[in-house]
C-alpha cells in the first residue's frame, strides 16, 4: 500500500514547519562575535611575533634595517583572520535566521 503525499512535499498531519523565526540564534550570533573578536586580537599579535627587524651596520656608521618575516607566525595570523572572518560571516547569518519574520501561509 501507498501513501499519498501531498502538492507541497510535507508529511500529512504536520502543519507546523521550523520556522526561520528563533530568537536563541542571536545568542550563537553574540558567541560567535566574541571569538571573532578573540581571533582578531591573535591575528594581530600573531603578525606582530612574524615581522621582525634587523638592524646592522652600514657603511659611514649608517644602520641598515632588514627585515625578517618568520613564516610560522604569519600563518597563525592569516588563519586566525580567516577563521574570524568567516566566524562573523556566520554571526551575521545567523542575526538574520533571528530577525527574518516566519511566514505564516
Amino acid at each position: 500500500m501507498t501513501e499519498s503525499w501531498p502538492v507541497d512535499g510535507t508529511e500529512q498531519g504536520t502543519q507546523e514547519r521550523s520556522g526561520v523565526h528563533q530568537p536563541w540564534r542571536t545568542a550563537i550570533a553574540a558567541v560567535e562575535l566574541l571569538i571573532a573578536l578573540g581571533l582578531a586580537v591573535t591575528a594581530w599579535w600573531a603578525w606582530g611575533r612574524g615581522i621582525v627587524p634587523i638592524y646592522l651596520p652600514g657603511p659611514g656608521g649608517a644602520t641598515d634595517v632588514v627585515t625578517r618575516s618568520v613564516g610560522s607566525w604569519l600563518a597563525t595570523a592569516i588563519a586566525a583572520g580567516g577563521v574570524g572572518a568567516l566566524l562573523v560571516l556566520d554571526a551575521i547569518r545567523q542575526l538574520v535566521l533571528a530577525i527574518r519574520v516566519r511566514d505564516r501561509g
